[in-house]
């Protein structure tokens, strides 16, 4: 069979008359039956998404020992053998993590075409959502659909303002996602450059996307990543992630908040030429005596008795003597 006529029979047909009837159920109002519609599909897909939120736990508490074992082997192909060993024994998929992802995606689609058809106010679209409506009086009865929710045009393009809380949204998604990893894992500058990168390269990209999508897809979306961070909340849990550290540093300085994260203490700087300096651990403490290669203590004579060290003018007198007595 075609890939379009399975994809319209299975998918998108039924998609459709959810939609309509869903719409009935919540009062006419689409916007309502797009929210019920999110949590129907987290509800449906719960299983496979705890599956994957605990398999993500599982990767992220073995970061120490994958790190080990990246220090361990230099060969490339043996490194990777031991990894994959390491997920077999932890019974964990690597790619386990994309399963909602890979799901929602088809379902992503689906409903743009579906937003397109139901939400169409021209004699065409119209006649073309009476041919793919089931003969329910729930669904017949339906239509037409209301095309607004709240401020939000349905059909229209989202507004700015659903476009920042999509950003946040997936924003705050990856944050929490990478401080779980941080919780868990020594610094690994890679993967600390990794998160970095797509905690603001993913919710750029689906940001634009709601940008240029009707409103309604955009609705889907972020209720949608709001139920995905109270799951990875309940579930996986927020590592690092606290609210206070989304306050910048300088903005808790001036407000006399402390840091977000303990700085390191600094490591003494090491002064050309291999000279050491003192320090306060090399420092002998009050009190006690440190041996000399002789056996004696430094800074105390042989009878006990404490002495300073010559100065550089006694030194140069002496030298000067010992010449004279030469002579």
């Amino acid at each position: 069979m075609p890939i379009g006529f399975v994809w319209q029979t299975f998918l998108e047909t039924p998609l459709i008359n959810l939609m309509v009837g869903l719409s009935a159920l919540a009062f006419g109002s689409y916007g309502l039956a797009i929210l019920i519609f999110t949590v129907i599909s987290r509800a449906v897909t719960f299983p496979l998404t705890l599956r994957t939120l605990h398999s993500m736990r599982a990767l992220q508490d073995a970061q120490p020992r994958i790190q080990e074992i990246q220090k361990k082997y230099s060969d490339p192909k043996r490194r990777s053998e031991e990894t994959m060993k390491l997920y077999r024994e932890l019974g964990v998929n690597p790619l386990g993590c994309l399963g909602p992802q890979l799901i929602q995606l088809p379902v992503f689609i689906a409903l743009y075409q579906v937003i397109r058809i139901t939400l169409g106010t021209t004699p065409e679209s119209v006649l073309s959502l009476s041919g793919r409506l089931y003969d329910w009086d729930i669904v017949q009865g339906a239509i037409p659909l209301s095309t607004s929710f709240l401020i939000l045009d349905l059909r229209e393009n989202g507004p700015l303002w659903l476009v920042a809380m999509v950003f946040v949204a997936m924003w705050l998604q990856q944050r929490i996602s990478s401080g779980r990893t941080r919780a868990t894992a020594a610094p690994n500058p890679q993967q600390a450059q990794m998160n970095q990168m797509m905690q603001w390269m993913m919710p750029a990209i689906f940001s634009w996307f709601v940008f240029i999508v009707p409103a309604g897809l955009g609705l889907y979306w972020a209720g949608s990543t709001v139920i995905g961070i109270v799951l990875q909340w309940i579930f996986v849990g927020p590592g690092d992630f606290t609210w206070g550290s989304l306050v910048p540093d300088r903005a808790r300085a001036s407000l006399g908040m402390k840091p977000a994260a303990p700085q390191r203490p600094r490591r003494p700087r090491e002064p050309a030429g291999g000279e050491q300096t003192e320090t306060e651990e090399s420092r002998p403490e009050a009190g006690v005596e440190t041996r000399t290669d002789h056996g004696h203590s430094r800074g105390q004579r042989k009878d006990g008795r404490r002495g300073r060290r010559p100065s550089a003018r006694s030194a140069r007198s002496q030298s000067r003597s010992g010449r004279r007595r030469r002579r």
